[in-house]
């Protein structure tokens, strides 16, 4: 059965709610494992090369396919190409189980972020398809708080199964296979394609023109992204502090439950303002937070600040996706978020690799570059807002 789009007077659509968990289960069983990898594979007889080569080479192959899949969707459909990443993450991604070297992590890490690559555009495109731009903030918090709340509890599940059962990280990794097939029954049985939505050619929304506010918005997101490395510098930040390293993992708890939290509460200010207020918003609480990391030398002070990346995340992220959709040509949504997110994928390893070289400096050199870098993507988000008419898309 389908489930039509709603009205802003409703609650979230079916759909949406469904991927929602999708998002949940996924995240979940991922954080499960990425905490553990590093000092697994130093057990197989790694180098931190090796470690920092599982992140980069995921990340590109990722970035590379969420176009091509994006532009796809708006041809043949949303729902065939997310429950395909879902699958092809679902499958393999257990198999971390089974390898026996550094280059068998990588080649399964990378696989399983193929599979997220092939998903991130269609699924926030069909999200887009669902809901009206009146309710959009909200679905994208959604979305996103379910993700962050599937991320904070993914590493507590692995923490205690360890302690249960000391050494046997790889029957862990086995065991990720059930939250997989979970999602994929999920959204087997309640994602569907809206009933009502116009087709384009992949080729045309592989390479469209692109107006003048989506050009700004993709050149102000790969500014941001450049400053937003990894979360794992603030945990870095944590324990040069001073936080027990036994403790550390709490901080990343912490900080997902943050980004879950605002999501939830911050998704519907992008519906009742504007999602360009909201995104630059975000943006200025991130550079305020990784400037205050930056000045702060005591760990109770530093704390409250990583709290805060979380909540600009939170309010950042369904802004972004609801900008993206609002500027989107129609029926090109899944072109228009697959190069949203080929952008932020790419920068994604120029960023950690200045975070690297900037914490070799000193560690607050990439707090300051971080703030630098989210004052600049804010000035760049204020142009859009005073010199760019609404798109025709969002009338």
């Amino acid at each position: 059965m389908t489930h039509p789009p709603q009205s802003s007077a409703d609650s979230l659509p079916h759909t949406i709610r469904a991927l929602g968990w999708t998002s949940f289960l996924t995240d979940l069983s991922s954080e499960a494992i990425y905490p553990l990898l590093p000092a697994f594979v130093r057990g197989l007889g790694g180098t931190s090369v090796d470690i920092g080569l599982i992140d980069g080479i995921a990340t590109a192959v990722a970035a590379v396919v969420r176009l091509p899949s994006g532009a796809l969707s708006d041809w043949i459909g949303r729902r065939p190409l997310v429950l395909c990443g879902y699958a092809i993450s679902a499958v393999i991604r257990p198999l971390m189980g089974l390898v026996a070297s550094p280059l068998g992590v990588i080649l399964v890490r990378t696989a399983d972020r193929f599979g997220k690559g092939i998903r991130s555009g269609p699924r926030d495109a069909l999200v887009a398809d669902f809901v009206e731009p009146a309710i959009r903030g909200r679905a994208f918090g959604h979305i996103r708080a379910m993700d962050h709340a599937g991320a904070a509890l993914g590493p507590l599940v692995a923490m205690l199964f360890l302690l249960a059962f000391p050494g046997r990280e790889r029957l862990l990794f086995l065991l990720a296979v059930l939250p997989g097939l979970v999602t994929l029954a999920v959204i087997w049985r309640n994602v569907r394609d809206a009933p009502t939505r116009p087709t384009v050619a992949a080729a045309t929304s592989l390479a469209p023109r692109l107006s003048r506010p989506q050009s700004l918005l993709l050149g102000s997101v790969g500014l941001w992204s450049l400053g937003a490395a990894s979360e794992q510098f603030l945990l870095l930040r944590a324990a040069e502090l001073g936080v027990p390293a036994a403790l550390v993992p709490l901080v990343w708890l912490v900080v997902s439950l943050a980004k879950s939290g605002s999501a939830t509460l911050c998704g519907g200010l992008a519906d009742r303002w504007h999602p360009r207020l909201v995104l630059a918003a975000g943006w200025l609480v991130f550079a305020a937070a990784y400037g205050g990391l930056a000045l702060t030398s005591k760990v109770w002070l530093a704390v409250p600040f990583m709290l805060l990346v979380g909540v600009a995340y939170g309010l950042a992220e369904p802004a972004e996706r609801s900008l993206v959709s609002r500027l989107a040509p129609a029926g090109g949504q899944g072109g228009s978020f697959g190069w949203y997110t080929l952008v932020q994928g790419l920068m994604a390893l120029p960023a950690g690799l200045l975070a690297g070289w900037l914490w070799q400096q000193g560690p607050a050199g990439p707090s300051w570059s971080f703030a630098a870098t989210a004052l600049l993507a804010t000035a760049a988000c204020g142009l859009l807002v005073v010199t760019v008419q609404e798109s025709p898309a969002e009338v």
